[in-house]
């Protein structure tokens, strides 16, 4: 796992605390950034925030800050990665 200075404030995906822009914080691109203590670093990935509204695949509507971030990856040449947003009964929550 890579060790960053964070460039911007974030969200800590472990433990939901804040990272604050110019701190050394764990990043991986599927599960976000991560503060670099052992509790954080190595914990499983619970919070990443969604700041947009989104559509759920099951079609229910997710308001900003609800819900659940998913990175899909599309198959195929030339295409990439995207966020996809679960709602709370879809994601488990």
């Amino acid at each position: 796992m890579p060790r960053i200075v964070a460039k911007k404030d974030g969200t800590c995906r472990t433990c939901g605390g804040r990272v604050r822009k110019g701190e050394y914080a764990d990043f991986q691109a599927d599960k976000g950034l991560a503060h670099p203590e052992p509790a954080c670093a190595q914990g499983a990935a619970r919070h990443r925030p969604n700041i947009r509204a989104g559509t759920c695949t099951c079609g229910t509507h997710v308001p900003p800050g609800k819900g659940h971030l998913r990175l899909v990856e599309d198959k195929g040449p030339g295409l990439g990665k995207r966020w996809a947003v679960d709602c709370a009964r879809c994601a488990g929550l």
